[in-house]
């Protein structure tokens, strides 16, 4: 994700005429676009009624014998214990893999396994079980329709915690993630996405969430997100398909503190540092009800981003957050930007441009903005930018983290759709 000095050099030069770009007089924000943000309630999952339990360890050694052995709709039940493997489920659909309890069912990389366990087929459910030290992710879904994790832990993998790409109906609930160089959670590349992150905590990464290129009927909210370098950045980049960022919706979290030097980084962290909730060259956004503090930088901001293209940002809608403790500003639109931006009734002390927190409609957004974090950027390409190191960020709050309820329940579906 990281972005060349050509590019960071020509956005700078954009930055310094932007005030003659700023776009379009600010209309209404988060239309939905092409895709609305926010995804309608759904029934419950259902559970299935004809599965087998396969049992580890006892039935089988490891859970990737036990994977290997079970049908469609069956349960992999994994007792306490450290399971030095990499899981992989190439074959089996609608297959749940479930710890009996979160903190002692412990999946371990050593420090060269690439992934905890990486599912490439729909509808596979992981639940009540941690991942760690794995030299890429703790938990992966790739190329997928229909997917869940619930009541896992992620912490101390050299890239992502719990993520997915290119894949449509799933959540996360339940989850912690920790001491990861990208994000600690991740949905990339997907519109619509119908996907929902919810009740979770992310600290200690390089972003506690990152969505790049990802939309339509979205849904992160209810969740805590501190101590990171960034807090929530959904992102345009050219690196993935289907730019930009389009459609998602960022609603009633706690987003505190994200300004962490410690924290790993490998490529694009450090560059939005300092920033609690940030829109990084994507349309159609709504971010609501927010409780934002503590930042270095900036609370909420609307931004432009580079790649092998400028995005601008439009039409995103900025809606009864309370936002505060901001080194810069509380509430920030960086210019250039292509209009219908709105900031509306949100409890805020500063802004730029000014008055944002009275809704007005303004033209353009504020160079000065963009080019606080294009010295961010520059700083970061140099190979200036502090940075921790995934392998001994600090160990999760055990006792703080609940496993799931009735581990021996029947599985459900990934979700309802």
């Amino acid at each position: 994700m990281a972005l060349s000095r050509r590019r960071l050099l020509r956005l700078a030069g954009t930055v310094g005429v932007a005030g003659s770009i700023g776009g379009a007089a600010l209309a209404q924000g988060g239309d939905g676009g092409r895709y609305p943000a926010d995804q309608p309630r759904r029934e419950p999952p259902r559970e299935y009624d004809d599965y087998t339990v396969h049992r580890v360890p006892g039935a089988y050694d490891s859970i990737q014998a036990a994977v290997e052995a079970a049908e469609p709709r069956d349960l992999v039940l994994v007792g306490p214990g450290i399971y030095r493997e990499a899981v992989r489920v190439t074959d089996t659909p609608r297959l749940t893999i479930r710890g009996t309890d979160r903190n002692e069912v412990i999946l371990d990389g050593e420090f060269r396994r690439e992934d905890g366990i990486l599912s490439t087929v729909d509808d596979v459910v992981v639940e009540n079980m941690t991942a760690r030290n794995y030299q890429r992710n703790g938990f992966f879904w790739s190329s997928v329709t229909g997917w869940r994790g619930s009541y896992l832990t992620a912490y101390n993998n050299r890239v992502y915690g719990i993520y997915n790409i290119d894949s449509t109906h799933g959540r996360y609930d339940n989850c912690y993630a920790s001491g990861h160089t990208d994000s600690g959670f991740y949905i990339g590349q997907c519109k619509p996405c119908y996907a929902r992150i919810e009740d979770v905590r992310s600290e200690h990464n390089a972003i506690g969430y990152s969505g790049t290129n990802a939309g339509g009927y979205l849904t992160v909210a209810n969740s805590v997100w501190r101590h990171n370098k960034a807090g929530v950045v959904p992102n345009t980049l050219d690196s993935e398909a289907d730019p930009p960022q389009d459609a998602a919706r960022i609603e009633g979290n706690l987003v505190e503190h994200n300004s962490n030097d410690d924290a790993p980084d490998a490529a694009f962290g450090y560059a939005t540092s300092g920033v609690g909730i940030s829109v990084a060259g994507g349309i159609n956004n709504e971010v609501f009800d927010n409780e934002v503090r503590g930042h270095a930088n900036y609370g909420i901001a609307v931004l432009p981003m580079i790649d092998e293209n400028l995005y601008q940002p439009r039409n995103n809608l900025v809606r009864g957050n309370t936002v505060s403790e901001s080194g810069r500003v509380d509430l920030a639109l960086g210019a250039p930007q292509a209009g219908g931006n709105r900031f509306v009734d949100n409890e805020a002390n500063s802004s730029r441009p000014g008055h944002l927190t009275g809704g007005l409609r303004l033209l353009g957004g504020d160079p000065a903005v963009t080019a606080a974090l294009v010295e961010q950027y520059l700083q970061l390409e140099n190979g200036d930018a502090p940075m921790g190191d995934w392998q001994d960020a600090p160990e999760p709050p055990f006792d703080e983290l609940e496993s799931m309820p009735d581990p021996e329940r029947a599985p459900r579906e990934a979700v309802r759709r």
